[in-house]
């Protein structure tokens, strides 16, 4: 008997050195492994003789990369997600979410970064990516950030080559530059990819640059601007194409980021958009003139979801922007920068116009007399009189920030259509509450309540509390008619 259970032993039992070494392996949990591959990866890096080591880093590998294709179809798009976000943590600052008219240096699409993401996982580097993936995960899991960071940068110098070689070849001619566009899905991507392989090799050159600057720069000017200059200035000479990623560093420290333009028009010695154009700090200006843009998007989507608060922040931002363009440059002449910030200040010229031309109707909807007051009316619903309040709070801020989106007329007409028109309605009602019929007090209660929050946007504040005294007075008079 215990021969034969010897025998199965021998038979169960690993039958080299090799297959033990599998055998070990195999039993490790993933993180165990992803740490020692990178240690090996490390150690070979460093051009030490590992005995076996190569062998131990291909089965390694093998494990690595079979953990990272389960069988659950949602499972590995979640992880690939995750690894995505740790690979490309270090360009956050400078992504965006809009699609821009034009393509600006130091601005990133977040959605070109994931189509990338794509195209190296499932085109370029399928193999590696399931390695780096496993490993890179592994290694944030174990909460080894230093690991981390190795596996993102040894998979960017793996990655980066790759996507150099594809548009390289697309150098030769227009078709192949549009076949690659069509299979990214847009022109964008490509162009974005030009910024991800300049930036993402050499963003240690740029990590230290916001922690050598004050947390918030009120007033970017004179000392500040000095202390930018001096380390902005060695960037511009020596790596150009970093300066537009190093400006948007700076201008994150910014309390008024469009304040950054004047960097540029510093450089230059000039506040002729000429002279700025042809220096490297240009893209100081295009980064604004990008933010600007950035607001005009964000008023036409809050526009169509009806979010008045939102409109009046974007308008606020876009008024900010161009102000900063207008103040620190002679913007006087005809010029590519001078033409985009005008094409950009009509079309939000026309989106705002038909938003506020209908508030005085709005109104007069809420405050007019009912036909009939021999019927109970309901009175009228608070979010009736909210939207309209912040529609009126947008017409103000339209109306501080007319100079800068060409919005004067309008602006000054509506408001004093508005104006004309509440001030002789609140006193009908102050007179009508008097002797109101007990069917229609509840409906004018709530329209002189109404009409009083809407003369605090448009008469102020002080003029309101005089109205709420005297319709404090009226309603107690209409309560008690005897007196």
């Amino acid at each position: 008997m215990s021969e034969l259970a010897t025998a199965a032993d021998q038979e169960t039992a690993p039958a080299s050195p090799g297959e033990r070494l599998r055998a070990y392996l195999g039993a490790l949990p993933m993180e165990a492994k992803a740490l020692l591959a990178t240690e090996f990866e490390r150690a070979r890096m460093r051009g030490e003789d590992l005995p076996g080591g190569e062998m131990v880093l291909a089965l390694l590998r093998t494990d690595l990369r079979e953990a990272a294709d389960p069988d659950d179809p949602e499972e590995p798009a979640a992880r690939s997600e995750q690894a995505a976000r740790l690979l490309f943590r270090p360009l956050e600052p400078f992504l965006i979410e809009e699609r821009l008219e034009a393509k600006t240096r130091g601005r990133i699409m977040r959605g070109s970064v994931q189509a990338i993401w794509t195209w190296v996982r499932r085109d370029l580097k399928p193999a590696e990516t399931k390695v780096f993936e496993a490993a890179v995960l592994a290694a944030s899991a174990a909460g080894d950030a230093e690991a981390v960071n190795y596996h993102c940068a040894k998979f960017v110098s793996v990655m980066i080559p790759a996507i150099e070689a594809k548009l390289g070849a697309t150098e030769g001619g227009e078709p192949a530059r549009k076949r690659l566009a069509a299979h990214l899905g847009d022109e964008r991507v490509l162009e974005d990819a030009v910024d991800i392989i300049r930036v993402l090799p050499d963003i240690g050159a740029l990590v230290h640059l916001p922690a050598r600057l004050p947390a918030h720069i009120k007033n970017f000017a004179d000392e500040g601007l000095d202390n930018a200059r001096q380390l902005l200035d060695p960037i511009a000479a020596r790596r150009p194409s970093l300066l537009p990623f190093a400006l948007a560093l700076v201008q994150t420290r910014l309390v008024h980021r469009y304040q950054i333009v004047r960097l540029a028009v510093a450089a230059a010695e000039s506040d002729d958009p000429v002279k700025i154009a042809s220096h490297p700090y240009r893209h100081a200006v295009e980064l604004v003139l990008a933010d600007a843009e950035r607001a005009l998007v964000a008023a036409a989507a809050a526009l169509k979801v009806n979010r008045p608060q939102l409109v009046a922040a974007a308008v606020k931002d876009f008024h900010d922007a161009a102000r900063a363009l207008r103040t620190d440059m002679n913007l006087a002449g005809d010029g590519p920068w001078q033409r985009r910030l005008a094409r950009m200040r009509g079309t939000l010229a026309r989106q705002l116009s038909a938003e506020i031309d209908g508030v005085p109707g709005q109104i007069r909807r809420l405050l007019r007399a009912p036909q009939r007051d021999d019927v109970t009316h309901e009175p009228i619903s608070p979010e009736a009189v909210a939207d309209v309040e912040n529609r009126l709070d947008l017409l103000t801020v339209c109306r501080n920030a007319a100079s800068e989106i060409a919005l004067n007329e309008i602006t000054v007409r509506v408001f004093g259509e508005i104006q004309g028109y509440l001030d002789p309605r609140l006193t009908q009602l102050l007179e009508a509450i008097r002797s109101a019929p007990d069917v229609d007090r509840a409906l004018k209660i709530a329209q002189i309540d109404a009409g009083i929050r809407f003369s605090a946007r448009i008469f102020g504040a002080s003029y309101a509390q005089l109205l709420q005294k005297a319709a404090d007075v009226a309603i107690q008079s209409g309560r008690n008619p005897g007196r």
